[in-house]
């Protein structure tokens, strides 16, 4: 593609004389490792490092034009012959071009998010589509995923280059239906501005990502700029109708002319009316248009009731009708490491039920634990919390472990860089009665063999992860996979 397609209606190249130089662009990246022949690369500074000390080595990879966000390299970098522009934004400059660059994208596009709940939406709403025949995809947590293909992906929300170039392969392979999660860092570092956003859900908020956000204000604003910034124009907000927060969301949208839909309790769109679970059945009934209506999931946990309905909305919304999502929600697989139930060998002489979760915010936990509560005899709980992460919510997750469950086992989840026992050690404050095990191996062995009759386990914080990163390693170690060797060798 000619620079000057790739660079299309950004004000940043006004002055640019694109007769005296106009290369075919070959591709765009802001890794100076991944630039090649003809390649833009985009300079950004981010919180650990700056892309503008390996602009010598994106030139030297074979860098034909440089995106800088200082002026001082600008000039430095023109009196060596070398063609560039400065942007004050490099994040949103990078999606701007990428969008240029991957043209082509899916019919209609729906994003969620959400501090709890991205990832069972989607998947719940990428099963509605496939139960109605509808090609699509999902990209996010579990990764990118189309009917009988999945690739793994390294973030919940890819860097925008990433985005736009697999929207434009799902558009080549006719997938135009395609639901993203939305993380609060991809929304602020601007990793899907510029796609053609039809439909955006907000399933909830709480604490999470205040290593990175500092405040709450800054967090619930990340997640605004979905539905204030990226939402195209006579597309449908989806909001939880029974948050805290959400009259201050639709008076927002109300502002911003943005066409809401809710549901919930609350909601005079789709209202939930009841629910009741039969073993691990629930069956919900609803309120439509004023006609009552039921459906049933085959998962457990309040909070899959809120987000099957967030997903019924976005399967609404993308042009299956009602009933038809109703009907096809109740043909829905357990989803990866979320309240995910493990089949327990008929040998085993005591009764017990095991559930591997994702949950790793405060009220992800104490949601998650609540539930288990219900129906047990007796309830444990093996987490950790990550390292290089938000702190302050350790305590809080020790403390909601401490007041739900009989028996609570503190190990590591992903310590990364920091001293695993001083992780520990802030979730055990307000803990007391939690056993400390470093080994998660060990901590879920001993859980199982101390289960006693009745007695539900939860091993949270991992879910469907299948690594655990300690220092600079990374380890291969699944929860479900070692909960199943457990059994197996008791």
């Amino acid at each position: 593609m000619l620079l000057s397609n790739v660079l299309k209606d950004l004000k940043e190249v006004k002055n640019l004389e694109f007769k005296k130089f106009n290369p075919d662009i070959k591709g765009i990246h802001f890794n100076s490792q991944k630039i090649l022949k003809d390649f833009i690369f985009v300079a950004i500074k981010g919180g650990n490092n700056d892309g503008h000390k390996y602009i010598d080595q994106a030139i030297k990879n074979g860098a034909i034009f440089i995106i800088v966000e200082n002026k001082k390299i600008k000039k430095d970098l023109k009196k060596n012959g070398i063609d560039c522009i400065f942007t004050k934004n490099s994040k949103l400059f990078l999606s701007k071009i990428a969008s240029n660059f991957y043209i082509n994208q899916p019919k209609k596009i729906s994003a969620v998010t959400g501090t709890n709940g991205k990832t069972s939406v989607a998947f719940i709403t990428k099963e509605i589509w496939r139960n109605c025949n509808v090609k699509s995809a999902t990209i996010g947590t579990l990764g990118l995923i189309t009917d009988g293909y999945k690739k793994k992906l390294h973030l919940t929300t890819e860097n925008s280059v990433e985005i736009h170039k697999m929207l434009s392969i799902l558009h080549k392979k006719k997938i135009n239906q395609v639901c993203c999660e939305a993380s609060s860092h991809g929304l602020d570092q601007h990793r899907l501005d510029n796609i053609k956003l039809d439909v955006a859900a907000f399933t909830n908020i709480s604490h999470d990502h205040f290593d990175y956000h500092k405040t709450f204000k800054n967090y619930f604003n990340s997640k605004m700029r979905l539905f204030l910034k990226i939402l195209k124009k006579g597309g449908v907000a989806i909001i939880n109708s029974d948050l805290p927060e959400t009259k201050k969301i639709l008076n927002l949208c109300k502002k911003n002319k943005i066409k809401t839909f809710t549901y919930g309790y609350n909601s005079t769109d789709l209202k939930l009316v009841t629910f009741y679970q039969e073993n691990n059945i629930q069956k919900i009934i609803v309120n439509y248009k004023n006609k009552i209506c039921n459906y049933t999931i085959p998962i457990i946990g309040d909070f899959q009731i809120y987000n099957s309905l967030c997903a019924i909305c976005l399967a609404h919304f993308s042009g299956i009708s009602m009933n038809k999502c109703l009907k096809a929600i109740k043909k829905i697989p357990q989803i990866p490491g979320r309240l995910e139930s493990i089949k327990i060998p008929k040998n085993l002489k005591k009764k017990i039920s095991i559930f591997i979760d994702y949950a790793h915010t405060p009220d992800a936990l104490k949601k998650a634990l609540e539930t288990l509560k219900k129906n047990s005899v007796k309830l444990s709980v093996v987490f950790g919390c990550g390292g290089n992460r938000d702190r302050k919510k350790r305590p809080l997750m020790g403390k909601i472990a401490n007041n739900f469950a009989d028996k609570v086992y503190i190990t590591d989840d992903n310590p990364r860089h920091e001293l695993p026992k001083k992780i520990r050690k802030d979730i055990i404050f307000n803990c007391p009665k939690a056993i400390e095990i470093k080994s998660r191996y060990l901590a879920i062995k001993q859980a199982i063999n101390n289960c006693e009759e009745g007695e539900n386990l939860l091993i949270a914080g991992k879910g469907h992860e299948d690594y655990q990163i300690i220092g600079k390693k990374i380890y291969k170690f699944s929860d479900k996979d070692t909960v199943l060797k457990v059994l197996k060798n008791i």
